[in-house]
């Protein structure tokens, strides 16, 4: 399969030492702008905290210290892949990584001096990037922290009109589909379903996923289809690459279904309550017209306006910031903004005299006191217990 995705990633802002505020920079917060031009903190990666990293900052704002900025997996302007960003002055220019992994391999390129995509980096390049998946493998004092943000939850996503794909699936029916190879049939409630790549004839599932290297993919691989996906799995349609929480191809494909972020769904389904809350804020609602399907009976959403995540949600799944551990002994700027259950990252109220997190705002949940999921449990700001190399 060809592996594309288009990632958005908005701007994080991270603390100053002394004051730990986080900072805004333009009124969309794609990439840093506004004075000055470069930050003390830069990070790159995933899109999937787009929106709550762009609450952060507002909620944050300080026009004094404008410490951190996080650069969009793809141009916020052109949409263009992997174009040219500087991170610092007299710093070099080098590819936009694209999304969770290329986010962590590029940061891990500045903290060795190695090249990234045929530029060297060096320790003031980078100094977090973002990941929507865990590491492949955790190792005990590794050299890198994965640092549990917020909690999400995946589920499948298919068009409002679509009539076909049942709208209530089991894991295990999931499982089936993206196994399945191009052209097999699949029975789901006693019903036999064609599942097949786009132009199969008779197909009437189409499963399609992001690119590689996305954090959503990798998720959904290791929920549904751990020795890899099924040859009626794709990740382009004739519309072009498959965009992660963009709901393009489900509007152009009848059949088509594809994992979707329900914290993602949420914020870009309360884009007009957030905008009114969050003063800069703007947020692109991609959806297409996707709506989220329900797994085992169980709804990713609760609520109706606004909606929010459902927290109980059978498919869930932490998101991360990335540091190397050692620099937080040596960045107070980052350890203010990341390390410890009391960084703002994970504490900060909505604008105004309210007590709404802004992480719930944008979809997420609240890993405060602990989460488990499987036989891991991630807590806001742990910075020793996921470890990776």
């Amino acid at each position: 399969m060809q592996m594309k995705k288009k990632w958005r990633l908005g701007a994080i802002a991270a603390a100053a030492a002394v004051a730990t505020i986080f900072t805004g920079s333009s009124a969309a917060f794609a990439d840093p702008s506004g004075a000055p031009t470069y930050r003390a903190l830069s990070g790159v990666g995933s899109d999937t905290t787009q929106d709550l990293n762009n609450g952060l900052s507002s909620a944050m704002l300080s026009e004094q210290t404008r410490v951190a900025g996080s650069y969009n997996a793809t141009n916020p302007t052109t949409g263009a892949i992997h174009d040219l960003i500087t991170t610092r002055t007299g710093g070099p220019s080098f590819e936009r990584p694209n999304g969770s992994s290329e986010g962590v391999n590029a940061l891990k390129a500045a903290k060795t001096g190695t090249a990234w995509r045929g530029v060297t980096l060096s320790d003031a390049d980078l100094q977090f990037a973002r990941s929507s998946s865990a590491a492949s493998q955790w190792v005990d004092g590794g050299t890198y922290s994965y640092i549990p943000l917020a909690l999400d939850a995946v589920s499948f996503a298919v068009h409002s009109s679509n009539t076909t794909i049942p709208h209530d699936l089991t894991q295990a029916q999931l499982t089936a589909i993206y196994s399945a190879a191009n052209g097999a049939n699949v029975t789901i409630n006693g019903t036999s379903y064609k599942v097949g790549t786009e132009g199969t004839a008779g197909v009437q599932i189409t499963p399609f996923i992001p690119q590689l290297g996305s954090g959503t993919r990798s998720f959904w691989q290791s929920q549904l289809a751990p020795t890899g996906f099924g040859s009626a799995v794709d990740d382009a349609y004739t519309g072009g690459g498959v965009q992660e929480h963009d709901g393009s191809v489900l509007a152009a494909l009848p059949t088509a279904i594809m994992p979707f972020s329900i914290a993602q769904w949420v914020a870009q389904n309360n884009k007009a309550t957030i905008e009114s809350q969050y003063a800069g804020v703007s947020i692109t609602d991609r959806r297409h017209g996707a709506i989220l399907g329900t797994i085992g009976g169980i709804a990713p959403t609760t609520g109706t306006a606004p909606v929010a995540l459902n927290t109980t949600f059978p498919i869930a799944r932490p998101v991360f910031t990335v540091v190397e551990n050692a620099e937080l002994a040596t960045n107070a700027q980052l350890a203010a903004a990341f390390s410890g259950a009391s960084a703002q990252a994970y504490t900060t109220n909505r604008p105004g005299p309210s007590t709404a997190l802004v992480i719930t705002d944008f979809g997420f949940g609240s890993l405060a006191g602990g989460v488990t999921i499987g036989s891991r449990t991630y807590t806001a700001g742990d910075t020793t217990s996921h470890r990776a190399n």
